[in-house]
């Protein structure tokens, strides 16, 4: 490609240079007014910008500047000297995930709730509404009644939702019917259990 990019390439830019150049971008109205001032003010502006000014060049020679700080080369070699002598941390273990990914805070201040906290008394109000109401949850986790209540309207656990078939409806198989299963078993078991004990102390007390 490079003997056809130079290619004829003296004409070419004998062509581009020949050209007429492009016209100056009209300027705004207020600009014009402006220089149209400064020409008013002093008629030989243009000529005094296009020459040197000897008493600027006299000032420019009394500017200087001293520097009372240390050189930047002396900082960075003592900042690299003081990361050389600094201990590394002797615990190299990965830090522990945590089952929400963050720390829970050991103490909930009043009024507040943990994330952990909210999920269980969702969950349970999910599981039973008429026993875990809104008043019982704001006294056990010292919450304001009004702001469990909109906690539990505006959110809910995750549910398993089974779209209609030809032969079976829509349902939801999630965790709430799963905890409905498991309350209603484990209320099935200890009932069944207090009878057994029941049962063998009227034995007992037979013999």
């Amino acid at each position: 490609m490079r003997p056809i990019k130079s290619f004829n390439i003296e004409n070419r830019a004998h062509r581009v240079i020949s050209k007429e150049k492009p016209t100056v971008a009209p300027s705004y109205p207020s600009t014009v007014e402006e220089l149209k001032r400064i020409r008013e003010v002093d008629p030989d502006i243009d000529v005094k910008l296009a020459q040197k000014d000897p008493e600027l060049d006299e000032r420019l020679k009394d500017v200087y500047v001293t520097s009372l700080g240390r050189p930047e080369d002396d900082v960075t070699k003592e900042k690299q000297g003081q990361s050389a002598k600094r201990l590394l941390p002797q615990d190299r273990k990965a830090p522990p995930d945590f089952d929400f990914g963050l720390k829970e805070p050991e103490k909930v201040p009043y009024g507040r709730t943990t994330l952990r906290h909210a999920i269980d008394y969702i969950s349970s109000h999910q599981t039973n509404p008429e026993e875990v109401t809104a008043e019982k949850i704001a006294f056990e986790y010292k919450l304001k009644v009004e702001d469990v209540e909109n906690i539990l309207k505006y959110f809910k656990t995750y549910e398993v939702y089974l779209p209609a078939t030809k032969t079976t409806p829509a349902t939801f198989a999630g965790p709430t019917v799963l905890r409905r299963q498991l309350l209603k078993s484990n209320v099935k078991e200890i009932e069944s259990k207090k009878e057994e004990e029941d049962n063998k102390q009227a034995q007992v007390k037979n013999i």
